[in-house]
């Protein structure tokens, strides 16, 4: 059975390394009010950076608005989601004044699912300003971002998740810069080397590093080359077609004219892959010459 590729990406998702970090320093200010038509309690958040507020001009700068309407059950299961990333919210979630059954009457009046009692009104305004308060709360100990994305969901997927095809190019990247980076550090150590026998060791590991280096560096170059290889094939067997078409096919003459130019086209692209395929070619040897060109001044030092 043939086994599966150790560096396959298939099946496996690349997130975003500062994900969750708080990239922009801005205040939130939230605003609840209970929505007498829809009987749901209306949420508003406003953001605003010091940045933004200090914009040239003396203008204002642009704010980031966000509005959703909860039900009192809906509050709290967004409640229990923001406690599950910090415990200490648990407690702070506001007493929530209960709402009266949907029956016939507020099937045909909507608007007037208030909460039960007769300090209904006072009841539901008290409930807001706690829920603000909450709000404000949950900010400083959640942070912006997982706040807001609870409280207003989006369906930005890629602010969370990486291109695998960009997540591949970047890590054979770093690779090559990290064995780089590792034979300069063991040629640095002939200078310190006081005897054969150490020096024989550097001698090993400068080997060994520039053979982890090169293999890296044919991995990220053939990883940039594979595209503008795919794309000179492409290319050509494009052209042929065309060629094909123009040699066997009856055709007339604004036929003959539009497949003449996308032979035209299609040479012009393959083209353009061989120059790049030269040109990263090149870029390939450069690194693994000068790599080579250090390892042996070295030696020779």
């Amino acid at each position: 059975m043939e086994s599966e590729q150790p560096d396959s990406l298939e099946g496996w998702v690349a997130i975003r390394p500062d994900v969750f970090s708080e990239t922009e320093k801005s205040r939130l200010r939230f605003l609840v009010a209970w929505n007498e038509v829809e009987g749901k309690f209306a949420v508003t958040c406003h953001s605003q950076s010091r940045g933004q507020r200090r914009s040239a001009g003396g203008e204002s700068g642009a704010q980031g608005s966000w509005a959703a309407l909860y039900r009192p059950e809906e509050l709290r299961w967004i409640h229990r989601q923001l406690a599950t990333s910090c415990s200490a919210l648990e407690p702070c979630f506001p007493v929530l004044p209960e709402l009266r059954a949907p029956g016939l009457w507020g099937l045909l009046f909507p608007g007037r699912s208030l909460a039960e009692g007769p300090e209904a009104g006072a009841g539901l305004e008290t409930a807001c300003r706690q829920l603000e308060r909450y709000l404000d709360v949950a900010a400083e100990l959640c942070g912006r971002r997982i706040l807001l994305e609870s409280v207003f969901p989006t369906d930005s997927d890629g602010e969370y998740f990486e291109n695998l095809t960009e997540f591949r190019r970047k890590s054979l990247e770093q690779r090559v810069s990290r064995g780089r980076e590792n034979l300069r550090e063991i040629l640095h150590q002939h200078r310190a080397a006081k005897d054969m026998v150490t020096l024989k060791t550097i001698y090993q590991e400068e080997d060994e590093a520039y053979n982890e280096l090169v293999n890296a560096a044919t991995q990220f170059y053939q990883y940039l080359l594979q595209p503008f290889r795919d794309m000179r094939e492409f290319a050509s067997l494009c052209k042929q077609e065309v060629l094909k078409s123009l040699e066997f096919d009856e055709l007339g003459p604004r036929r003959i004219q539009s497949l003449e130019k996308d032979a035209e086209e299609w040479s012009r692209r393959m083209q353009e892959a061989v120059c790049s395929i030269q040109d990263i070619t090149v870029d390939y040897f450069k690194e693994t010459v000068k790599a080579l060109a250090g390892k042996c001044v070295q030696s020779k030092a």
